[in-house]
């Protein structure tokens, strides 16, 4: 039988013996992650959650930082040119294939966000060690993943700005979707023409509208909020690379810091990605909080909210159909019940009710990292850009489902809309617009419900008017 190494996962032959700090690893043989990220993925089982695999954006961007450190460094003499060709090549390769394998790690590990940073570190290293210089996994010569694919810049301000990459480019996304739903909406507005609707407050009749004034008003109200969550990501555009550690400044070369930026934004204009990003104003500031992405989670929030409330409208409006609202007519896209034959349930609403409501949850943790950051440094970002990523990806796919299989495929119920608007509150107001709040009272009153009477009492008014 083959010999097992002390955590009992193999054979010794499938695996090498790397050290760190803190003594012997053993890393899978074949792996090209190394010991850091070994011990990452030993202390923090993935369970309830997603491996860093699963966020691709942002393994993309941290790739992207380190290229743009790559070419700095040779810009400025700090590292050789076949490093930096065969770290730019180790990232081509990354990026042709699935991150599973490379990326093991647990999504949020711990404070400070070092698994991440580590394990990229090394997967580069071990990457252009091997395919560049013809070095065994493991060897971490000529290309040390601290001394340099690490050089002039730290997990701080190498993660952060990877952030701020990341959360835009998913932005990028949702904002398309968000924009398409309030086409959708309008568009569906300016059919329904001067179609009347019957209003309510506090879910009892009030006012006759047109039905294009609600959906119009829903269609603003996203409309607004999208705009905010924009002006937010743009501001996502100030990072702090180049404020190694805790936004100072003297852990780099002046020669990295000069010209980091306009080589990152180099690299994402190649990536096809934004390329505007500017150092932030105040790098001390941006160690110690995470307002930038904390706003844009803000701002999510609001508009997982606003689809949470029209979901529910959509709900009620094509409820019955016999015996609710009847007021819509969804299109039917899955049998609703195992029981009862014919039963059409919401359940596209319904699912984007749902993402919203995830998102609302991931914004309530994004909230709670804004109270446990201290002094110097507020060591959870990773965990705010999950979670941020999480809201953008749930939100992204609710709302390509409500606009797909639902509002685009909206029908009035042109007959119920019609008869709503000539019910009680409506001819009410129309006696109250005639003869006066109290008199239209005073119907009332004596009407107790019937709207005939009401009917009849403005008719006679007219009558003797």
């Amino acid at each position: 039988m083959a010999a097992r190494h002390e955590g009992g996962v193999g054979p010794v032959d499938h695996f090498r013996t790397e050290h760190d700090t803190l003594g012997a690893v053993f890393v899978p043989a074949a792996a090209c992650y190394g010991a850091q990220t070994q011990r990452s993925v030993g202390i923090f089982p993935v369970s309830g959650a997603q491996k860093l695999s699963a966020y691709p954006q942002l393994i993309e961007a941290m790739l992207h930082v380190k290229r743009a450190a790559a070419r700095t460094n040779v810009a400025i003499g700090a590292l050789p040119k076949d490093a930096e060709a065969a770290i730019s090549a180790a990232i081509d390769h990354l990026l042709s294939r699935p991150f599973e394998s490379d990326f093991p790690i647990h999504s949020f590990h711990g404070g400070g966000g070092i698994g991440i940073n580590m394990n990229v570190n090394e997967v580069l290293a071990n990457l252009a060690n091997h395919r560049g210089f013809g070095a065994p996994l493991g060897s971490y010569a000529p290309l040390h993943p601290n001394d340099h694919i690490n050089l002039n810049h730290s997990t701080s301000d190498c993660l952060s700005t990877a952030c701020h990459i990341a959360a835009r480019a998913a932005w990028a996304g949702l904002e398309a979707e968000l924009c398409g739903l309030v086409d959708d909406l309008e568009r569906f507005a300016d059919r329904s023409g001067d179609q009347p609707k019957l209003a309510r407050t506090c879910l009892q009749d009030a006012v006759d509208i047109r039905a294009a004034d609600y959906f119009g008003g829903v269609a603003h109200n996203l409309r607004q909020l999208t705009q905010r969550a924009q002006s937010d990501a743009s501001e996502l555009a100030a990072v702090n690379l180049g404020g190694n550690i805790i936004g100072r400044t003297d852990d780099c070369d002046p020669g990295f810091f000069a010209q980091i930026m306009d080589q990152l934004n180099a690299v994402l204009e190649q990536a096809g990605l934004e390329h505007d990003l500017r150092r932030a104003d105040n790098l001390f500031a941006a160690s110690q909080a995470h307002d930038p992405l904390q706003a844009l989670a803000s701002s999510l929030e609001l508009i997982a909210r606003t689809l949470v409330r029209f979901g529910g409208d959509l709900r009620l409006m094509a409820s019955g159909p016999h015996a609710g609202f009847g007021e819509i007519r969804l299109p039917e896209k899955q049998p609703g019940s195992s029981a009862i034959p014919g039963k059409i349930n919401p359940t596209i609403p319904e699912y984007t009710m749902q993402c919203a409501m995830m998102a609302c949850g991931r914004a309530a943790t994004v909230r709670m990292t804004q109270d446990h950051g201290e002094l110097d440094y507020n060591p959870w970002q990773m965990l705010v850009v999950i979670a941020l990523l999480d809201m953008l990806a749930l939100l992204q796919g609710g709302v390509a489902s409500l606009r797909r299989n639902c509002v685009q495929g909206l029908e009035l119920n042109i007959q119920r809309n019609t008869e709503n608007a000539q019910g009680l509150g409506p001819s009410l107001m129309q006696l109250k617009r005639k003869f006066g709040y109290s008199r239209a009272s005073a119907v009332a009153k004596q009407a107790a419900g019937d709207v005939s009477i009401v009917r009849a009492a403005l008719s006679e008014i007219e009558e003797v008017q």
